[in-house]
């Protein structure tokens, strides 16, 4: 089992950038605001592996399984059958298939980015920082594995 160690390191690395980027040249983050950044920017640094035994696919399935629990329990029979379709999907892919394509790099995170969009029904572009810091963990992935 890959451990993503390094995966989780260099996305730090990115992160931190990205974090003293905005934080010097845009607007000052909330300390919440950062560490959000923090956890979203490695949870996509390790999210491409998801498809074999590596980290990345214990930290995302034991997600995906709460929250098949959580939704079970309040009785979202719909959405929890959906959910639990999406997230099979990555392992019946091949290692390094879609999941380290640029397209998911962009395409997987992209939820965060439009949920309040459309459950809002206004253009809201609030999440861009999070969408954001989400792609960049991504690519840091992808940069690693030599997709770039």
């Amino acid at each position: 089992m890959a451990t993503g160690k390094r995966h989780l390191f260099v996305g730090l690395v990115f992160v931190y950038i990205f974090i003293f980027f905005i934080s010097n040249y845009i607007f000052k983050p909330s300390i919440q605001d950062i560490f959000l950044y923090i956890v979203i920017g490695l949870l996509f640094a390790i999210w491409p592996d998801v498809d074999t035994k590596s980290l990345g696919q214990k930290v995302f399935y034991t997600i995906f399984l709460l929250m098949d629990v959580y939704l079970i329990w309040k009785h979202q029979y719909k959405i929890a059958a959906f959910f639990g379709l999406i997230i099979i999907l990555p392992v019946l892919a091949k290692h390094r298939g879609w999941t380290h394509s640029k397209i998911a790099m962009v395409l997987v995170p992209l939820p965060i980015l439009l949920y309040p969009m459309i459950t809002g029904g206004l253009l809201d572009f609030s999440n861009l920082p999070f969408y954001t810091v989400a792609v960049i963990g991504y690519f840091s992935h992808l940069l690693l594995d030599g997709r770039f």
